[in-house]
């Protein structure tokens, strides 16, 4: 198939980018000015399929594949989704957590594990923990190694926000930037307790979470 693209206007999306830019451009000490990220908006799931090359569930509205952002446009989130028409702020929230995926794939060379580092990442930096129930304590978010799926996302924002808070963000990168390095869970665990002084697992993240 043979398609053309045009350019489309809307100021929401374009200060969610530049936002985005200029925040995680700070936290990932980058300065990225040159051959910065491209949003295509799809405007029906249709759209979404044929990027995709597969009929892809009612729940993806959206991804981030090298430098491209695909977002399916909020005024047909309903008709052409699971969700319902998304607030501007949960809408430009979204836009981020897939900007932040770029930047994060950006520092770990194209390594996407473990899945809730990542997403963990998108999540506290895009601004989408207030949309999340609170945590009492942690159970799951470490079982999500290889695969990002649905439950990826309850937990795993609240612990990167623990490890950014509790301690400085340089070493966060560094854990990001030495994924390249190891080949499996067990070697990750190691290079965590190498960066932080901690055994990976919940009881010494449910010690950050109830800190007093």
């Amino acid at each position: 198939m043979i398609y053309k693209i045009k350019e489309y206007k809307n100021k929401l999306i374009e200060k969610a980018f530049k936002d985005g830019m200029r925040e995680f451009n700070k936290f990932f000490d980058f300065n990225w000015n040159l051959g910065i990220p491209n949003i295509c908006v799809l405007n029906s799931r249709k759209e979404i399929d044929i990027v995709k090359n597969y009929k892809s569930e009612e729940w993806l509205i959206g991804w981030a594949d090298g430098r491209t952002i695909y977002i399916l446009d909020n005024k047909n989130m309903e008709k052409e989704s699971s969700h319902n028409k998304l607030s501007e702020e949960e809408y430009a929230a979204y836009i981020k957590h897939e900007l932040c995926h770029i930047f994060y794939y950006k520092v770990s060379k194209g390594y996407h594990e473990p899945a809730w580092l990542k997403e963990g990442m998108a999540i506290y930096l895009s601004g989408q923990l207030k949309y999340k129930k609170p945590i009492k304590n942690f159970s799951n978010f470490l079982e999500f190694y290889k695969k990002g799926v649905a439950g990826v996302y309850a937990e795993s924002g609240m612990a990167v926000k623990l490890l950014v808070e509790n301690f400085d963000n340089k070493k966060l990168l560094n854990l990001i930037y030495n994924i390249r390095k190891i080949d499996n869970k067990k070697e990750f665990s190691k290079l965590f307790k190498k960066i932080y002084g901690f055994d990976l697992n919940y009881k010494n993240f449910n010690n950050l979470l109830h800190k007093k």
